[in-house]
């Protein structure tokens, strides 16, 4: 089950990685300043890539939206579920003299905890392809700020405020666990926290007896 949920979250993530991508690769082919050039960029081949650009962006963002709602609340469990498991293995290996100490067989121990950091590559993993996706997609507004709007076109303009407004409203259109939480570079943070405080007060609890 988790090797499922793994590969198919990657896969699908991948995808709208390199389509993000792409959409900036595009951008990056317009002409300094959105300026045309006699024989390879006319005014209006320009604002029609922006046009699709803005178009395909906006259309990404709904496939990314879909994705959150159809997988949130499988990743929920199964962010939950390693969680817990992680947090048992941490116990474990902090008390790891009287766990031990219960078997003469340590293999029947170990392996559970080797299968738990697997599942923790397993989140990295899924986090670390989200993270990948937001850069790419916010990557468009640092392009969209380096224009000068009050020196272009009309449409020019038109097209960069409409594509500023939807990057803004989409950017709530973030991969969650069914709303819970956004699955972000912020969880393994929040995670080295709580872990760090459990191994503190096992060692305080440890010290007082």
């Amino acid at each position: 089950m988790d090797y499922v949920v793994t590969m198919s979250s990657c896969f699908f993530l991948q995808n709208l990685n390199v389509r993000f991508q792409t959409l900036n690769d595009f951008w990056k082919c317009l002409p300094a300043d959105l300026v045309p050039i006699p024989g390879q960029w006319t005014h209006i081949e320009i604002v029609d890539l922006m046009e699709n650009t803005r178009l395909l962006h906006s259309e990404l963002c709904e496939l990314l939206k879909m994705l959150s709602l159809s997988y949130g609340p499988l990743l929920l469990g199964f962010f939950t579920s390693s969680y817990i498991g992680l947090l048992i293995s941490v116990y474990y290996i902090v008390n790891k003299e009287t766990f031990f100490s219960q078997s003469s067989n340590s293999w029947e121990h170990i392996l559970p905890l080797i299968i738990h950091l697997q599942i923790l590559m397993f989140l990295m993993s899924i986090i670390v392809f989200v993270s990948f996706i937001n850069e790419k997609r916010l990557q468009m507004i640092s392009y969209l700020r380096l224009y000068r709007i009050s020196n272009l076109h009309f449409d020019k303009k038109r097209q960069i405020k409409m594509f500023m407004n939807q990057i803004s409203v989409c950017d709530s259109d973030q991969i969650s666990a069914f709303g819970f939480f956004n699955i972000n570079l912020n969880l393994v943070t929040t995670w080295n926290n709580h872990i760090d405080t459990d191994e503190r007060s096992s060692n305080d609890v440890e010290i007082q007896q």
